[in-house]
């Protein structure tokens, strides 16, 4: 076994996008990513996608700990004689850095979830709004496809 990716027999690419480790057969969905030093590999049939959504990925606790920093250091700021001062600029300052820290960290994921409850996360920040809905869309169509080929069960 050389630890390669190969297609199963019959299978064909139906989308491969340079962009995100994300591959689209006629019989599976395929997300290659590493998880430091490792490589990994996720793979769901198309008749076992349950769901599939572009999700943004954040933190809003850090603007609620960023109002609350801000809150604090107005509070301590009213100090007669300018006392609360210094405590007030660096509260304040910490305030910044977590809503800065909150819009560098966001991150835009295609998120397949499988009917057993698994879910890709696919990073998708490198794609424009309408990629996104175009790779959504052809994992749709893919799927009902291949659901139309499947024999009716007696």
């Amino acid at each position: 076994m050389s630890g390669s990716f190969t297609l199963l027999p019959g299978e064909e690419i139906y989308l491969q996008s340079p962009k995100v480790p994300l591959l689209l057969t006629n019989f599976r969905v395929c997300h290659h990513y590493k998880v430091y030093p490792d490589q990994q590999f996720d793979s769901i049939t198309l008749e076992a996608i349950g769901s599939m959504g572009l999700r943004t990925v954040s933190w809003p606790r850090l603007l609620i700990i960023a109002a609350v920093l801000f809150l604090i250091s107005i509070a301590v700021a009213q100090q007669p004689y300018g006392a609360g001062n210094n405590a007030a600029g660096f509260l304040a300052l910490i305030g910044v850095l977590l809503v800065l820290i909150y819009f560098l960290t966001r991150k835009r994921k295609i998120v397949i979830e499988s009917n057993g409850g698994w879910k890709m996360h696919v990073p998708a920040n490198k794609l424009s709004l309408d990629e996104c809905y175009f790779m959504i869309h052809a994992v749709d169509r893919a799927k009902l496809e291949f659901l139309h080929k499947v024999p009716e069960q007696p």
